[in-house]
C-alpha cells in the first residue's frame, strides 16, 4: 500500500477507469456523428460539443493512467460526469429515440456512479 492509501485494486480501478476514458474520448472525438446516431440526435447539432467532451475524456484517460496517485483524477472525472450529466439532459429534449437515448443514459450514469464510489473510496482511505 502507498503513502496516500492506495493499493494495487484502486490502481487496477484507476486504470481501467483511464482506458474507459480513452475509449469514449476517442470515440466521441472520431466519430460524433455516430454517437448522435446512437443517441437518436439529429447529426452536426452537437458535433462541436462532443468533440469538446471527448477532449475532456482523453484528458481525464491520461491523468488515470499517467499518475500515481488517482484521487485528484477520479474528482476530476466526477466534475466531469456533472458535466455530462447536464448535457444529457440538454440532449433529452432533441432525441428522436427515446429507447436508444435511454440506454446511452443509463451508461453514463453508471460510469458517473462507480466514478463517484471509487473517489469517495479513496477520500476515506486517505483520512485512515
Amino acid at each position: 500500500m502507498s503513502s496516500n492509501g492506495e493499493n494495487i485494486l484502486d490502481r487496477a480501478t484507476a486504470r481501467g477507469l483511464g482506458l474507459l476514458s480513452l475509449g469514449i474520448g476517442m470515440t466521441e472525438v472520431a466519430a460524433p456523428d455516430k454517437v448522435q446516431d446512437l443517441m437518436g440526435l439529429p447529426r452536426g447539432t452537437g458535433t462541436g460539443v462532443l468533440r469538446i467532451l471527448g477532449v475532456r475524456e482523453l484528458l481525464h484517460g491520461l491523468d488515470l493512467l499517467t499518475h500515481r496517485q488517482a484521487r485528484a483524477g477520479v474528482r476530476g472525472r466526477v466534475m466531469g460526469d456533472v458535466l455530462d450529466t447536464v448535457a444529457l439532459g440538454m440532449a433529452a429534449t432533441r432525441t428522436r429515440n427515446l429507447k436508444s437515448f435511454g440506454i446511452v443514459a443509463g451508461l453514463v450514469m453508471g460510469i458517473g456512479l462507480a466514478d463517484l464510489l471509487f473517489a469517495k473510496r479513496l477520500k476515506r482511505k486517505s483520512r485512515a
